[in-house]
């Protein structure tokens, strides 16, 4: 039987085509024909053989390539708005649901890129302190000591984020399996100096920090600072305190809770004929060359020496469809006269959009299919569409919050009223628990405040719990 040239993209697309029928799209929410056809085709078979949640493996593999282009590039949102990739990342799913595992798959790659920089930097220390041996600290040497660049980040504090990322200009990533213990560790108080940083870094503002032991401050001019973790469903609750609400670090977070909940079972038997060493090879092969071909990006650098990322603009027609999207948040945003109904989380949303359309551009250059001169509409609408799908997570994870937060007496009122109900209704409801015509009607503006409900009229409620 004579081959079929599976590089060929429209081959690809209908192999791809093909496999996404046969698995059924109605069990993953993610929308994987807006990756590139090349890393579907790798999805594909990382979930076939490592046997992966597909929507955890794809979401990591967005966030591994973000990492990967870090500040060697940035999108141009509007004006001087840019942005880098930076994205905030986190996997949740019930115990033993595979969250780790593709998480892991998708940062080797990088994970190989530091023990090689590693052991780079042991034989230039080693050369270094056998070329100068008997100089004094402090000499005129020392500016030429070589230095450690590293990319990825487990346990960190402030200063040594900074020191890191100070050292490695591109930008780094803090990966942390269970993260719900890294954010508990400085997400206690509004003025925390990490989440400070954090939510400055997302911003894209210059980073800074004094020490007394050191003269010299450490400033980070562009910083780019992915965060990616996973945790499990009911400790989700833990990340949604009043701080972390007020101080808008939940609004610059993506959450992926995948539509499919099954943890995935083992293949009973095995593919028969193929060496299955050499097929695994071959698919990871696949994926570490994308991400090789994102970290070659080189950016440029003044007489400072401070990083200068390349700037994509979008191109005419993915800028019109950026715009559009963001004015129809515009105008729902205007339309709402009560501010205190008014969810910030909206006001991000054209960074998050913006920051996937320039890792979907630059992914789908990695993959030998596009350009990366500027933004194509098509990134921008596949931005667009895995955006929307994230936030029905967010929706569902905050109701989930809500719902495990809400007091016993709101539960009863909630469960004596009918999904669409009138005042009056509210009003008996109450009466039967004891809440009086005054305290209903405060609870009901207050509900609506808290998203519990929805008004839907003149004296017309809707429950969204």
């Amino acid at each position: 039987m004579v081959g079929i040239d599976q590089g060929c993209p429209s081959v690809l697309a209908l192999s791809n085509r093909i496999r996404r029928e046969a698995i059924g799209l109605k069990d993953i929410g993610i929308p994987l024909d807006a990756f590139p056809q090349k890393l579907q085709g790798i999805i594909f078979d990382v979930t076939n053989i490592e046997q992966f949640n597909m929507e955890y493996l794809a979401m990591s593999m967005l966030s591994a390539a973000a990492t990967a282009i870090g500040n060697s590039c940035q999108i141009r949102i509007r004006g001087s708005w840019r942005s880098s990739p930076a994205l905030y990342v986190i996997l949740i799913g019930r115990p033993g649901q595979g969250k780790t595992p593709p998480l892991d798959y998708a940062y080797r790659p990088l994970q190989e890129h530091d023990f090689l920089q590693v052991s780079r930097f042991i034989e230039e220390n080693k050369r270094y302190a056998e070329q100068n041996a008997g100089a004094r600290d402090g000499d005129a040497f020392d500016k030429n000591k070589p230095v450690l660049v590293q990319t990825i980040l487990s346990d960190l504090t402030q200063e040594a984020m900074m020191r890191i990322h100070n050292d490695n200009q591109r930008g780094i990533v803090i990966l942390v399996d269970e993260i719900m213990g890294f954010f508990k560790s400085f997400c206690r108080y509004n003025d925390s100096p990490l989440l400070t940083q954090l939510l400055t870094a997302y911003s894209g503002k210059p980073l800074k920090v004094s020490r007394c032991s050191n003269p010299i401050p450490i400033i980070i001019p562009h910083p780019c600072i992915n965060i990616v973790g996973t945790t499990q469903t009911q400790r989700i609750g833990e990340l949604f305190t009043k701080e972390n609400v007020s101080s808008g670090l939940i609004d610059r977070i993506l959450f992926l809770h995948p539509k499919s909940r099954d943890i995935p079972k083992m293949q009973l038997i095995q593919d028969a004929g193929l060496h299955e060493d050499d097929r695994v090879g071959s698919v990871y092969r696949k994926w570490k060359q994308v991400i090789d071909k994102l970290l070659s990006i080189e950016p440029d650098f003044d007489e400072k020496g401070i990083i200068m990322p390349k700037v994509l603009d979008m191109s005419a027609e993915a800028y019109q469809c950026f715009a559009q999207w963001k004015n129809t948040l515009i105008e729902q945003v205007n339309a709402i006269e009560d501010e205190r109904l008014i969810e910030s989380r909206v006001m991000k949303a054209d960074s998050n959009v913006a920051r996937l359309a320039l890792v979907f551009q630059l992914l789908g250059w990695a993959c030998d299919e596009i350009h990366m001169q500027h933004i194509d509409v098509r990134s921008v609408q596949a931005a667009i569409r895995l955006y929307d799908y994230l936030e029905l997570s967010y929706h569902e994870i905050k109701t989930q919050v809500q719902k495990e937060s809400m007091s016993p007496l709101k539960k009863s009122f909630l469960d004596g009223v009918q999904p669409d109900f009138t005042t009056a209704d509210a009003i008996k409801a109450g009466a039967e628990i004891g809440l009086c015509e005054s305290a209903v009607k405060k609870n009901l503006a207050k509900m609506c405040v808290e998203r519990t409900l929805q008004k839907t009229g003149h004296g017309t409620y809707r429950k969204i719990l």
